[in-house]
């Protein structure tokens, strides 16, 4: 079986604002594995990191 040697994860959100504006905010992480590492548990956190710096582009950060 293949080896997973990187995971790249992303998402976007785009806000209509009106007047045919719109505010876009995307956010990518590439996680490199290491040798042990769970790519399972890699995605995970790759995918909880990128779905928090949306929310913090859109001014709905958690606090902390």
């Amino acid at each position: 079986m293949p080896k997973v040697k990187q995971i790249s994860v992303g998402a976007s959100f785009t806000k209509n604002l009106g007047n045919f504006q719109s505010l876009k905010v995307e956010a990518t992480i590439v996680m490199e594995l290491h040798d042990g590492d769970d790519p399972s548990v890699a995605y995970e956190d790759a995918w909880a990191r990128v779905q928090e710096q949306v929310r913090n582009g859109l001014g709905k950060g958690q606090p902390k």
